[in-house]
This record gives structure tokens, C-alpha cells and sequence, in this order.
């Protein structure tokens, strides 16, 4: 890029037309094009309008803030970007400048405009959660696929272990999302669990998996989830109230009967077993056992190795 074709782009802008800029910015072209440095970033403000320009390290990746009054829009190497935005749908500009000066500006990832596309797919998670509409999920936004650990850790997620983060997606902390990440870390389990719902609904490598839901309560799986391998995560799914072994008196809203969703990520298959009317799966836990799945009740169960269900794997 030359400064003559910055200098047209931003007289563009400061005229109303947002076209992408050009993609090829360096820091040269910005110190000649007249924005000066500011911290780790380059800035000039141009009829009304102030460019914020941001760097990584290596200068493999570049963004282009723009500030309008009210209006806030940001490019990354030369292509728009999504703007995070809170409950109300209000921009988050000063948590976006936080983040370009001290974790793009950093460096580090490897493709920060999917790290970006995350953190604003939570706050939109979170409107819709806000909303409770729809407790059986079909108007959530489908999440960024390829996501990451170092890129959740990038956008202020907190890690449990190494395969597993979440966030909340209210200021509240009533709303939560969870990701469980597989043995290999190229697939992701992530789940959200709205404020008034007694489970989560359940997205794997980006694709809604169809989960049980009552309609009053919202969905019935499980907000922690596990993968048996790279291949089947599975969680524990409730509701089961009719249940001859259902226990009304013990304190949990998803019941103390609980079935197994396993999800094929290779085949896109669900699998989804239930307890029959003489089996109490209180915790059901899942074992691979050369070719074939058993299905123990409890731990008890599980440590004296005596499973409920042994079934053939599907190819």
C-alpha cells in the first residue's frame, strides 16, 4: 500500500464510505500517511473521525480502528471485522482498545480475527440469553468453529484444566458457555447454559447438537460434557421425572435419573441412551472397551466393574 492510497482511503471514510481499506498497511505507510504513535498503537484524527492502526510484533497481522462520534468500526488485515458488543447491544470500544493495545499488539495468535469473531459471538450468545425467548436454542447464532485454547485465553476466558475454559455471558454470572476441547485439541464441545434454563444446549466444532428440551425448563443436557476420544463426547441428559427410580426429594433440577447423549463428531450422529425403568443411572459413566461402549450406573458401579450396557461402537 502506498500513502497516497491510505491518505484516499481515509478521506473516503471521513466523507461516509466505508469501503475495506487496502490490505497491505505497514507501519511506514501510517507515520507517512501523518498518524503518529500512541503507545503501541498509530493514530490521526481526520474530519471527525479519529484511525486507531495496530500492529502485531512480527507485522504479519495489522487492525484499523475507526471512531465516529457514536460509531465504532474496526478492520483487520484489510477485511472488517465483528465489534464485541455487551447485553444491550452497546459496542464495547474500551474493552476493544484494551485488547488490541495489550493482547493483539502482543502477538501471539495465530489467527486473531477468529478470536475476535469468538469474543463477539459470546456477547451475542448473551443477548439472546437475556432475551430467554427461546429455551430450546434454534435462535442462537451457531459459534466460530477452529477456535483455539491460546485464542480463548486470548479473550479472557478462564481455564480449568488445559482442555477445558468458560466465561459468562452476563455481567451477572448467571449465564455461563463452557468449551471442552478433545484428547487431540482439533475439536471443541461448547455449551451454553442461559440464566432460568436447568441444562445447556451443546455445539460441537460449530454445529448444534439436538439435545432433549422441555419446554418450560429449557434444555435437559448437562452443562459439563466429556470426550470418550477425538472422535464421541458425551454428556448426561435429565428430565427423567417419570422415572419408576426418579427421587423428587433430592435438591437437583435436572433429577437424579440421568441418560447418556453421545455425540458422533466424525458422522454428525447422536446417540442418546436412557436408563431402562429397573436401572438407576444416578452418574452415568462411559468406558471404551476394545469395540464397544459400557455404560456403568454410578461410580460404585464403575470401580467394581459392573456395567448396566455393553454395546457395539458404530463404524
Amino acid at each position: 500500500m502506498s500513502r497516497e492510497a491510505l491518505e484516499q482511503w481515509m478521506a473516503a471514510v471521513a466523507r461516509g464510505d466505508l469501503a475495506d481499506p487496502p490490505a497491505a498497511l505497514t507501519v511506514e505507510n501510517c507515520t507517512a500517511a501523518g498518524l503518529a504513535p500512541y503507545g503501541t498503537s498509530y493514530r490521526r484524527s481526520r474530519g471527525g473521525v479519529t484511525f486507531r492502526a495496530y500492529f502485531t510484533p512480527d507485522r504479519r497481522h495489522h487492525a484499523i480502528m475507526l471512531l465516529a462520534g457514536p460509531e465504532l468500526l474496526l478492520w483487520m488485515d484489510g477485511r472488517s471485522a465483528p465489534v464485541p458488543t455487551g447485553i444491550g447491544g452497546e459496542p464495547q470500544g474500551a474493552a476493544l482498545e484494551r485488547w488490541l493495545e495489550h493482547r493483539f499488539s502482543a502477538g501471539g495468535m495465530d489467527h486473531p480475527v477468529r478470536a475476535l469473531a469468538m469474543w463477539a459471538w459470546t456477547g451475542a450468545a448473551g443477548r439472546v440469553a437475556a432475551r430467554d425467548g427461546d429455551r430450546c436454542g434454534r435462535t442462537y447464532p451457531a459459534p466460530p468453529a477452529g477456535v483455539t485454547p491460546a485464542e480463548y485465553g486470548e479473550i479472557g476466558w478462564e481455564f480449568t484444566d488445559e482442555r477445558c475454559a468458560y466465561n459468562f455471558l452476563d455481567t451477572a454470572g448467571k449465564g455461563v458457555v463452557r468449551v471442552a476441547f478433545a484428547p487431540g485439541l482439533r475439536r471443541q464441545a461448547l455449551t451454553i447454559r442461559a440464566p432460568d434454563w436447568i441444562g445447556a444446549q451443546l455445539w460441537v466444532d460449530g454445529e448444534q447438537v439436538p439435545v432433549p428440551c422441555e419446554r418450560d425448563w429449557g434444555p435437559l443436557c448437562d452443562e459439563h460434557v466429556m470426550w470418550l476420544d477425538d472422535r464421541f463426547v458425551h454428556a448426561e441428559v435429565g428430565g427423567l421425572w417419570s422415572h419408576p427410580l426418579y427421587d423428587p426429594v433430592k435438591m437437583d433440577l435436572l433429577g437424579d435419573i440421568r441418560g447418556l447423549l453421545i455425540w458422533d463428531a466424525a458422522e454428525h450422529v447422536r446417540h442418546l441412551h436412557l436408563p431402562a425403568p429397573d436401572e438407576a443411572w444416578t452418574s452415568p459413566i462411559l468406558l471404551r472397551r476394545g469395540d464397544a461402549w459400557c455404560i456403568y450406573p454410578d461410580g460404585e458401579a464403575y470401580r467394581a466393574d459392573r456395567p448396566d450396557r455393553t454395546l457395539p461402537i458404530p463404524r
